[in-house]
């Protein structure tokens, strides 16, 4: 059990901060920045366990799970909370923007650490309200997106419900049923999750929202929405697959040669970066689909790290836009000698997302690739170099167009307050990737498996990967000249889900009107039926007997041209008896 101590869940903390960053913009950065080490505290020295369980609507729910998932999740999202909101409020960003930033960050580390479903759920749509509010703010065209950013996530949102709902169906209901246990139940209930937890992962097809969304609002909230939505979803999907998934595996391994090849077509630093963050989610759900202890732990590390490095790599790029005005790299000012603390900080991300030895991003990377090697998923394992490939190329590309490509103006400097976020992550990133071990102590299963980072095998394959990216960005950049963007799924998709959508709302207004037509038909008709018997009946017969029943009808007036028979008379009650008899009958 965990002590009294750490009983309260640490996302507590950075939403009573956020209550405060609505009294003004400096209270809001002292409290989000005593919140976020207050959980990163927390997230160290919690033991492991479980904490009290609450009773909600008849389950029981662990608000507090300590495992060593959700503590390396939690601590990587507690820690750049620090840096995240520093870099918010030093470049700009108001009171609103740091009560919706340090919800958000609180939302999302209030799901990590819950031991149950429910708990995970109210934390995933706590934070994909947060989120799109962060977005609205920039107004503009950050509006429009943050429509469909809602749109798309409450999609996913409902499919994560649904598919819990059938797990709980399926296992048949206790108190227990909703907590992670050994992940969620085969067939609808796994598709459903699996789709719901891949459309904030931002899997191939419903990936659109991730540069659109990424690109448009404040760059301080850019920084912020990289850490957070993304490994959120590929850590419910270890919750939902514990032991793996190949079809997972290989989903992520092809977004990572996707999300990298697409990067390449982009001359604007934040969709360049927002396509690469798919490109490294790819690698963390291959090694979840894995599902060996090296893949899960190769994993985990590689979230933690990504958090870091993709992190710093939005500070550079919001650096640029606000000193050049804007995002694209062939039109900014240069990063060089008037900018050493702007460009160190590009140049470690940089070698640390492309895995240059002696950064945080070659030691998870390698884990990963081992996983795959010693699982024996050799296809697996070439998707992943290709994407290695891929983003040696795109940060080449990067590098030349913010350094040398760009026009001739040198921009400014990182401020002090903004140095002073960057550079904590930068050391973190170079630190871990030298001094790997007590990463490794925290990841799961740490007795299971063993790897090292260093071999001449490694080595020598990232020297071969580097040679193959630089041979290709040489070969190939008078090429990426020409793309600006390139053409993705929505091309084609939206037109063919919103002209879909309307073919079908046509079709079925035309079959109700179908329907409401005959209905007022068959009513017409039946009036008519009613109010004059005697003209619908001639109307079917032979035109002589016609004429003979109308003359019957008008010598028998008030009939339907039966004369008034005594023997039909008691016909006719003998009828009536018989129908109320068996009426009777049947209602008893």
């Amino acid at each position: 059990m965990i002590d009294a101590i750490h009983a309260v869940p640490p996302a507590v903390s950075l939403w009573l901060g956020a209550a405060f960053a609505l009294w003004g913009r400096r209270a809001g950065l002292v409290a989000g920045v005593a919140a976020c080490g207050f959980a990163t505290w927390w997230a160290l020295t919690v033991p492991a366990g479980t904490g009290r369980s609450w009773t909600f609507l008849e389950f029981a729910i662990l608000p507090v799970a300590v495992d060593p998932a959700s503590r390396v999740t939690g601590l990587a999202f507690a820690a750049f909370g620090l840096v995240a909101v520093g870099y918010l409020a030093a470049t700009g960003g108001d009171r609103r923007h740091l009560a919706l930033a340090l919800a958000y960050a609180g939302a999302a580390i209030w799901a990590v650490f819950a031991g149950d479903w429910l708990g995970l759920l109210i934390g995933w749509e706590l934070m994909a309200l947060a989120s799109t509010l962060l977005v609205w703010l920039h107004g503009g065209d950050a509006v429009r997106v943050g429509f469909r950013y809602a749109l798309v996530h409450a999609i996913g949102g409902g499919l994560l419900a649904a598919g819990l709902a059938m797990h709980v169906v399926t296992q048949g209901f206790s108190p227990e049923v909703v907590h992670f246990g050994d992940g969620i139940s085969s067939g609808l209930p796994a598709l459903a999750v699996g789709l719901g937890v891949g459309i904030n992962a931002a899997i191939i097809g419903v990936h659109v929202w991730l540069p659109d969304t990424y690109a448009s609002p404040h760059v301080g909230v850019s920084v912020v929405l990289s850490a957070y939505t993304t490994k959120l979803a590929v850590y419910a999907a270890y919750r939902a697959f514990p032991e793996g998934n190949l079809t997972l595996a290989y989903v992520g391994g092809v977004m990572a040669v996707f999300g990298a090849g697409y990067a390449l077509a982009q001359k604007d630093a934040r969709r360049l970066l927002a396509y690469h963050i798919q490109a490294q989610v790819g690698y963390i759900l291959a090694g979840i689909g894995v599902g060996s202890a090296l893949g899960v732990a190769g994993a985990f590390a590689h979230l933690f790290n990504n958090v870091l490095f993709k992190g710093l790599l939005f500070m550079v790029a919001g650096l640029i836009i606000l000193r050049a005005g804007t995002g694209k790299l062939d039109n900014s000012g240069r990063l060089g000698r008037e900018t050493p603390l702007a460009a160190g900080a590009f140049v470690v991300a940089a070698a640390s997302i492309t895995a240059v030895p002696g950064t945080n991003g070659f030691v998870s990377k390698g884990m990963v690739l081992d996983a795959a090697l010693e699982g024996g998923h050799t296809p697996l394992r070439w998707l992943l170099l290709l994407g290695a490939v891929g983003t040696i190329v795109s940060f080449c590309k990067f590098g030349y167009y913010a350094s040398r490509r760009g026009d001739s103006r040198s921009l400014s400097d990182a401020s002090p307050p903004q140095a002073a976020t960057m550079a904590p992550v930068a050391i973190a990133c170079l630190v871990i990737g030298l001094w790997y071990a007590p990463l490794f102590d925290l990841l799961p299963a740490s007795g299971e498996w063993s790897t090292d980072p260093y071999s001449q095998r490694h080595l020598f394959e990232k020297v071969a990967l580097f040679a193959v990216g630089a041979t290709a960005f040489v070969l190939g950049h008078p090429l990426l000249e020409r793309f600006d963007g390139g053409v993705d799924v929505d091309t084609v998709r939206d037109p063919l889900v919103f002209d879909g959508t309307r073919r079908l709302v046509d079709g079925v207004a035309a079959v109700f009107a179908t329907v409401a037509s005959t209905d007022r038909s068959v009513r017409r008709r039946l009036f008519a039926v009613l109010l004059d018997p005697v003209e619908t009946i001639a109307r079917v017969l032979p035109e002589s007997t016609a004429t003979r029943y109308r003359e019957r009808s008008r010598e028998v007036a008030g009939t339907i041209g039966i004369g008034p028979n005594r023997r039909y008379r008691y016909l006719a009650v003998v009828l009536c008896l018989a129908v109320a008899l068996l009426v009777g009958v049947s209602g008893r």
